[in-house]
């Protein structure tokens, strides 16, 4: 199974290699960095989903592979509350789109009246935490849980979510 992943972020190429090596027994993971089509945060699930659809589709125009994965994360509105979220978009040779969230996790003010001043979210967390580089490690949910969730677990359990049809295939009609 050759898995093309449409970002050299190590922490989503780490999520995606953990979680192939729980569900296909022979895989390679290939990191591409590709261009998500996307503003830096997106904001609102749709521009968030295209972003990760765009990033599947433009890894497949540059490796042939099996599956190819996008991920994308951005910020929605939801009960009056800033959310940080994140979506997976897997495209097979198929043709198949499947997806996957990884949860929904909510802003401070101060870190949501940065991004809509055009601060992108990795750097207003490094901001307001006195870190840097979160965006390539903890990411804004391991800061505000204070590590009890990652970055990563996000990106994990998003792919896992946009994997189901092909973990249990037999609830999904193949």
């Amino acid at each position: 199974m050759k898995v093309v992943v449409g970002s050299v972020n190590p922490v989503k190429v780490e999520a995606v290699r953990n979680i192939c090596s729980r569900v296909f027994s022979d895989f390679e993971v290939i990191p591409v960095d590709v261009d998500s089509g996307v503003m830096h945060t997106p904001i609102g699930e749709d521009e968030i989903i295209c972003g990760a659809m765009n990033r599947a589709l433009n890894a497949s125009k540059i490796v042939s592979g099996d599956l190819y994965v996008g991920m994308e994360g951005g910020i929605v509105m939801k009960f009056n509350t800033w959310f940080v979220t994140s979506w997976c978009a897997v495209y097979d040779s198929s043709g198949k789109w499947s997806f996957g969230c990884g949860g929904y996790m909510p802003l401070p003010k101060r870190v949501v009246d940065m991004v809509m001043s055009g601060i992108e979210l990795g750097d207003a967390i490094d901001i307001i935490s006195g870190l840097s580089n979160t965006k390539l490690d903890i990411g804004a949910i391991g800061v505000l849980t204070k590590n009890i969730l990652t970055r990563r677990d996000s990106w994990e359990t998003a792919l896992i979510y946009a994997l189901t049809y092909r973990i249990s295939p037999e609830f999904y009609g193949g």
